[in-house]
């Protein structure tokens, strides 16, 4: 096999970012051979070298990638494993034998469509914030939001902790006595993102469910199942890919400055 950056090998055989990789060289985590390599750049062969992160010898990316549908369950950690012990998506596919990444997380009390791969690249590729990769969400929310409020959140809104919301697409489902079924579609992937919306807005999130992930839609899928993609997902999800490397670098967002007061640590 051709020599390829270091950093690009321990990348492709997981999912950590390029900037996490180059991180963990830099810190004298990583030998090849047996010796230490702080340089990211380092070339090397992934089939004939022994590449090692933490002592853990790295092996190099399948030959075959697989890419699977999967129907998370609420009340499940969408890790392979939770230090916690808490259910995971891990302990659901064991009957896969297969080491998979899960791409587009979802929070332990969500559930829906999660993409499973043993593409350690793709999968970071589809998860990261810059990716812009849409995702549609049926979310059930306490009592009837007014349209002023629901406006609000179409043309964007501070969510808290110096994070702000973009754009979005959201439409009213179905009204009940006491709750009410909102269809949103969010492509940036904050930490708690919904739920913070919603709060933030008087209307507490009751219930989540992601309908679509990219070109990907859930069906009919049954929960805490999954399936491979077929021909023609195969083809979107190549097309998805071939997408995101000829775009552009987005430019890097200037956080907003957070208005808690600075604590002072006690010695």
């Amino acid at each position: 096999m051709a020599l390829q950056k270091l950093q690009i090998i321990i990348r492709d055989a997981g999912p950590e970012s390029r900037r996490k990789v180059a991180e963990i060289i830099r810190e004298g985590r990583v030998t090849v051979n047996g010796k230490v390599v702080l340089d990211p750049a380092f070339q090397a062969d992934p089939e004939k070298d022994h590449v090692k992160v933490d002592g853990k010898l790295l092996k190099p990316p399948p030959a075959e990638k697989y890419y699977y549908l999967f129907n998370k369950p609420r009340h499940v950690v969408s890790t392979m494993s939770d230090p916690e012990e808490r259910p995971c998506v891990g302990e659901l596919i064991k009957p896969l034998k297969k080491k998979l990444f899960s791409v587009g997380r979802l929070d332990f009390d969500a559930e829906g469509l999660m993409i499973l791969t043993n593409d350690g690249a793709t999968a970071h590729r589809l998860s990261h914030p810059s990716s812009g990769v849409q995702r549609v969400y049926l979310v059930k929310v306490k009592g009837s939001p007014e349209d002023v409020r629901l406006a609000s959140i179409r043309k964007g809104m501070d969510i808290g902790d110096g994070e702000r919301l973009g754009e979005v697409e959201l439409s009213v489902i179905k009204k009940q006595k006491t709750t009410t079924w909102i269809r949103i579609v969010l492509s940036e992937g904050k930490k708690n993102e919904l739920k913070r919306i919603f709060f933030r807005i008087g209307h507490p999130v009751r219930k989540i469910r992601r309908i679509k992930f990219g070109p990907f839609s859930l069906g009919d899928l049954p929960v805490g199942e999954w399936r491979l993609l077929n021909r023609v997902e195969k083809s979107r999800m190549d097309a998805l890919l071939t997408e995101l490397e000829e775009r552009p670098p987005a430019p890097r967002k200037k956080t907003a400055p957070s208005h808690k007061p600075h604590r002072i640590k006690k010695r």
